[in-house]
């Protein structure tokens, strides 16, 4: 479902990463910035008691044909499984229900999505820590061919 660090590659104090990206209706811009803006305190009081330490998202606008784009960011614990815990967040009380039903009202899947999915995972492709870790063994540089 999304991209997830790999828990014997990192440090027991890391979390795991997830990035997924949504588009947004058409028009659908300002509303979604003003809830977003002040959302309501059981919503975040439920996101963290599943286990999300840090949520972030991104919103860019969409140009001629292409919708809003809104890319989500967010760290979570170890112990954190999205297929049990997105559910048992959204049914935690009727308030995070109604908030999330208004909120998928607002977005539509990206078209890279899989089928039956919302939010559409992307894949990490730069790491500069790790890329930092392994300067020292790596000389030069490399310019791919083809």
């Amino acid at each position: 479902m999304d991209r997830v660090r790999d828990a014997r590659s990192r440090p027991a104090s890391m979390v795991k990463t997830y990035v997924q990206t949504v588009c947004l209706r058409e028009g659908t811009e300002d509303e979604y910035r003003a809830y977003h803006a002040d959302c309501w305190p059981a919503v975040v009081k439920s996101l963290a008691e599943v286990g999300i330490r840090e949520l972030d998202i991104y919103l860019t606008p969409g140009a001629g044909d292409a919708l809003s784009r809104l890319v989500m960011v967010m760290k979570t614990t170890d112990a954190f499984d999205p297929a049990v815990d997105f559910p048992r967040h959204a049914s935690s009380s009727p308030v995070v229900a109604e908030w999330e039903a208004r909120m998928k009202a607002f977005q539509t899947p990206a078209p890279e999505a899989k089928q039956d999915a919302w939010w559409s995972p992307m894949e990490q492709v730069f790491d500069l820590s790790a890329q930092l870790a392994s300067a020292g063994a790596r000389a030069g540089y490399k310019v791919p061919e083809g």
